[in-house]
């Protein structure tokens, strides 16, 4: 058994959650337990994560935010294995905004069981240790005698039980442990096993509550004009025709904000519903100031990259050996471009606020709530201290809710209304002017021996940086690099990679799978392409790089992160078996590979991709096979549904995805414009898990970067090889 000391100075003071008194308790941020229990007592809660109440039934409050991704389910599942009780027992609920220590909420990077796993463990196993010894007093016997199973305590000795619900108020009197005694993995009987999605019929029947669900007293309704070239400003409204339409009460204008979270200026229509300020905003007549930087597009910006490209890149991100003295030997070489990328997230988004004197009060879904309130507390005026934030479930996000542009907004339109106002952005202001996976463009050179080694490699990345819109243009922050930095798995003796940052003039941001996604393409494209050229087999040309490399740090500080090329060749092996790499394919059909790691979410994956060539450039694709390596796996059926949505949503982009833009103006206006997989498009997809005892890792991005490469290279076996993306605009074309 492992011993884990639990510090009283990393626990939380416990208020309760709801109604009742206070209880004796820990949270992991450095505030004191309390010293005493309440004499009455409805449950037992000993720390931030967890309550039991009388009847034995547990709520898991959980910190990180849900977006269809599954942590609902995933963590709670965490932890009733440690607390011994059955899953049907549990329920899961937001953590409140505030009970936990700064940045506990924040979700993001695949990092949420990985954060969370020790914690919850840790969690669970204290609340069971109280509970028995809470048993041992009622019985009068050592805490040895009694054993914790399916929510009961159980003697021992005279094979006594005692549900936990009766001893919660006994337990609630005790003092924290300084140690507790976590379970051996091999114990487990939850983890690794199946469980549907907590609340699932209630999500499929429409039951489940999200943030546009929302209703207060007096709340009215909001929806907004928005300068369409960003950094704008208004300079007159006509809203005589808006106030006319039944229903809407008021129009008001707003200022934008710069960085470290961009908002547009705007006009606002206030009303008593949602509909009648949409026909209002319909009628405005409004003329902006649109500044200076309004003549950026999407053609002029590749014809940008593609003169830098031949330049060297503005900054040396990553150097090993010396390319210079591989010159002159056979030389291969090739560019490649993605486009500017929207989240497409399902649920509209939204936001609520409610000003009161200096007091503020919020509801929404954020991933990063901290960062949110201090930049609404600088942006709007409001001390920090005075605002309060109801978190929400969300109906997906993918990185949307990072940013929380529309939270600005929402709090600029309440401090003008003395009602609570919910603000809507309707799907076209989502897919106009949200913040956007940045344009890249990629230069890649290899070089080979005259053995037909591959012993020099440069990658140029050029992209529209993130870090801009963040911090300013003048930010020199690392820039969109991981995959090609350090991290870079092949084992190469010389190479060369930088980057070279170009400016423009739209909202930039994260999108699920952010870097990798956008390295991971040209990487492994340009990998086939070399093997290609070559005439060797691309499964065992990157075998040949991967294989018998030891694992090395990505970085000379202490905490880099590890690579492990090995678990890298492990799933590539895993998903080419799988699809049968080795046999006789049937005429006209082609299987493309890719991989890669995720060493940020500790995680390796790999797609396998077959497809039927019907015409040139026209196909079908016929099956899909994942590999993934992510550790140890809480929740397999919630790991499936993430490799299947991932799937759906990176075939959107590889196919069909892509935001143009002419005059700082975004073209596309929602999902007529930005098309997402269809239903009869989704090809069959079988999922592969790699059994490991190694810690959980995070799989929300892991299961996109590698689906765009692995169906280039399969087009590219049949004869066709796309370079850019969506491959739509290379004229393939699919059924």
């Amino acid at each position: 058994m492992k011993k884990v000391t639990i510090d009283r100075r990393r626990f939380i003071k416990i208020t309760s959650l709801s109604s009742g008194g206070l209880v004796i308790g820990f949270m992991l941020n450095g505030f004191p337990a309390l010293a005493s229990a309440p004499e009455e007592c409805e449950f037992f809660q000993p720390n931030a994560y967890l309550k039991i109440d009388k009847k034995g039934k547990v709520t898991v409050y959980v910190a990180k935010q849900e977006s269809g991704q599954g942590v609902d389910t995933a963590l709670p599942m965490i932890v009733a294995e440690e607390l011994e009780v059955d899953f049907k027992d549990v329920k899961a609920a937001i953590a409140p905004y505030g009970t936990l220590s700064e940045g506990a909420h924040d979700t993001g990077g695949s990092q949420s069981v990985l954060d969370m796993y020790s914690k919850l463990r840790n969690a669970g196993a204290v609340a069971k240790t109280m509970i028995i010894a809470a048993a041992a007093t009622v019985w009068n016997i050592k805490p040895s005698s009694c054993a914790a199973d399916n929510g009961e305590v159980v003697n021992t000795v005279t094979m006594q039980r005692i549900n936990y619900g009766e001893l919660v108020c006994e337990a609630a009197k005790l003092p924290v442990p300084k140690e507790v005694t976590l379970k051996s993995p091999k114990d487990f009987k939850l983890i690794g096993k199946s469980e549907k999605r907590s609340g699932l019929k209630d999500i499929l029947t429409g039951k489940t509550k999200y943030s546009l669900d929302l209703k207060t007293t007096g709340m009215l309704y909001a929806v907004a004009a928005r300068c369409p070239v960003l950094g704008g400003s208004l300079l007159s409204v006509d809203d005589a025709a808006a106030k006319k339409v039944p229903g809407v009460l008021k129009v008001i204008s707003y200022k934008g904000t710069g960085a470290p979270m961009h908002v547009r200026s705007g006009v606002a229509v206030i009303a008593t519903n949602t509909w009648a300020a949409i026909k209002g905003k319909e009628l405005l007549n409004i003329t902006w100031d649109e500044g200076k930087k309004n003549a950026d597009s999407t053609e002029q910006l590749f014809k940008t990259f593609e003169e830098k490209a031949k330049q060297k890149p503005q900054f040396e991100v990553w150097n090993k050996g010396d390319v210079s003295s591989v010159n002159g030997k056979d030389e291969i070489s090739a560019s490649y471009a993605q486009p500017f990328l929207a989240h497409a997230a399902i649920e509209p988004v939204n936001f609520t606020a409610s000003i009161k004197g200096d007091s503020c009060e919020l509801w929404g879904g954020l991933q990063i709530p901290d960062w949110a309130v201090n930049t609404i507390s600088a942006a709007c005026g409001i001390k920090k201290e005075n605002i309060k934030l109801n978190l929400a479930l969300m109906g997906g996000s993918f990185g949307r809710r990072i940013h929380f542009d529309f939270a600005i907004e929402c709090v600029k339109i309440a401090q003008q209304i003395n009602k609570p106002v919910q603000l809507l952005w309707e799907r076209t202001d989502d897919t106009m002017f949200s913040p956007y996976r940045p344009a890249n463009y990629h230069q890649l050179k290899a070089v080979t021996d005259e053995n037909g080694n591959l012993v020099s490699w440069q990658h140029h990345v050029l992209g529209t940086p993130i870090a801009y819109m963040t911090e300013g243009p003048e930010s020199k922050s690392a820039p969109e690099m991981e995959g090609a930095d350090r991290s870079f798995s092949y084992n190469i003796p010389h190479i060369r990679n930088g980057y070279t940052p170009v400016d423009f003039n739209i909202n930039r941001g994260w999108l699920r799978s952010v870097d990798i996604c956008v390295n991971t393409f040209p990487i492994e494209s340009f990998m086939d392409e070399i093997a290609q050229k070559l005439n060797k087999d691309p499964l065992a040309f990157r075998l040949s790089l991967l294989e018998n490399r030891p694992d090395f740090k990505t970085g000379d500080k202490p905490g880099s992160l590890t690579q492990s090329p090995a678990r890298i060749a492990g799933v590539l092996k895993l998903a080419a078996h799988k699809i049968g790499w080795a046999e006789t394919r049937k005429p006209n059909h082609y299987i493309g590979l890719a991989t890669h790691s995720f060493i940020f979410a500790k995680a390796y994956a790999a797609h396998a991709i077959e497809i039927e060539l019907l015409a040139p450039k026209k196909f079908r694709i016929t099956r899909v096979v994942a590999a993934i390596d992510c550790g140890l796996v809480i929740n397999p059926d919630g790991l499936l549904n993430q490799m299947e949505g991932g799937l759906a949503f990176a075939l959107s982009q590889a196919l069909k995805g892509e935001i143009t833009v002419k005059n700082s103006r975004v073209l596309q206006d929602g999902y007529f414009g930005y098309e997402i997989l269809q239903y009869d498009e989704m090809p069959p997809v079988s999922v592969h898990i790699v059994e490991s005892s190694e810690e959980p890792g995070g799989v929300g991005e892991v299961g996109l970067s590698t689906v765009a490469p692995a169906l280039c290279n399969a087009l590219a076996a049949a004869g066709y090889r796309p370079r850019s993306l969506p491959i739509s605009n290379e004229g393939f074309s699919w059924i």
